[in-house]
């Protein structure tokens, strides 16, 4: 599911589109084929004005729906999101595209704070663990957690009474 912070901007999302006779990837197909809807939580659906983009690489205009690339990418198709599709007030969001004989792959995504602070940081490690192809490890009585170099700290966590029978671990 996609994470948007509330009132983002300029936000493009690709859908897949398949025949919905064979289930294969669909090309072809322009902004006058379809149809985009998006619909808040707890609110009708509004419906997205389409028009052309240049291309995939376009800079991004608001309701512009182009094919990604027909043979690399069949299927693919780059839809550009009003800013009214995340403003803060609603938790999350779905948008809907549709086109006759067509299978589209829904988007839903989440709206409001993006992580920030600890979890953040978290997040953060997590996503260098992966880019940088490492293993971090943690076992019960760590209360470190190293590099793969293993003398780099990367958090330190410390052990809290969290009440209740619960020890809080914060890292820090």
């Amino acid at each position: 599911m996609l994470q948007v912070a509330n009132d983002s901007q300029d936000i493009s999302v690709e859908v897949y589109g398949v025949n919905e006779l064979t289930g294969l990837a669909l090309t072809g197909l322009t902004f006058s084929d379809v149809t985009a809807d998006y619909v808040r939580n707890r609110t009708d659906a509004v419906s997205v004005s389409l028009s052309s983009l240049a291309g995939a690489d376009a800079s991004h205009l608001d309701g512009g729906f182009v094919e990604i690339d027909a043979s690399a990418a069949p299927g693919w198709y780059r839809l550009d999101l009003p800013d009214a599709v995340f403003a803060a007030g609603a938790a999350g969001v779905t948008v809907v595209v549709k086109a006759a004989g067509v299978l589209f792959t829904p988007v839903r995504a989440q709206i409001g704070a993006v992580a920030t602070g600890v979890i953040g940081d978290e997040i953060h490690l997590c996503k260098a663990a992966l880019v940088n192809k490492r293993v971090h490890t943690v076992s019960t009585g760590v209360d470190e957690i190293k590099d793969d170099d293993g003398t780099t700290t990367l958090v330190t966590m410390t052990p809290q009474d969290g009440g209740d029978d619960v020890i809080e671990v914060v890292p820090s």
